[in-house]
């Protein structure tokens, strides 16, 4: 039998309330990897609510810090690319090159978001310290 994935909710795994999973599967060999839930509606607001109550604090952090946090998943994703690009071909059955390929575009666009903050510092950024 696969591992049931849960939802990620609030910095935790979470049992979804959901009964509804999909297999996911292996197109090389059509092993099953894994089953994900198929997020119902009280799964889906259990999520909303956490980002709501987190965005009060999150928004009032400084973009500098918020833009470190975000340069620290860039490092996370740089650190794990090679087991994410395997992940991507499991799962998709595309070559490990190409998979590859668009990791490096996720870490990419992680890091332009990261460094956004800096592209609009100065008159248009007033509260760039705050």
């Amino acid at each position: 039998m696969t591992q049931k994935l849960r939802n990620y909710v609030n910095g935790q795994w979470v049992v979804p309330t959901t009964k509804d999973y999909m297999t996911v599967v292996n197109p090389a060999d059509e092993s099953q990897l894994t089953t994900l839930p198929l997020s119902n509606t009280q799964d889906v607001d259990q999520a909303v609510q956490a980002a709501r109550q987190a965005f009060p604090s999150w928004s009032k952090l400084p973009v500098n810090k918020r833009a470190e946090i975000m340069f620290n998943f860039q490092h996370l994703l740089v650190q794990n690319k090679t087991e994410l690009a395997r992940t991507v071909t499991l799962e998709n059955g595309k070559a490990l090159s190409e998979s590859q390929g668009e990791v490096q575009r996720g870490i990419e666009n992680v890091e332009f978001a990261a460094g956004a903050p800096t592209l609009i510092q100065g008159d248009t950024n007033s509260t760039v310290a705050t």
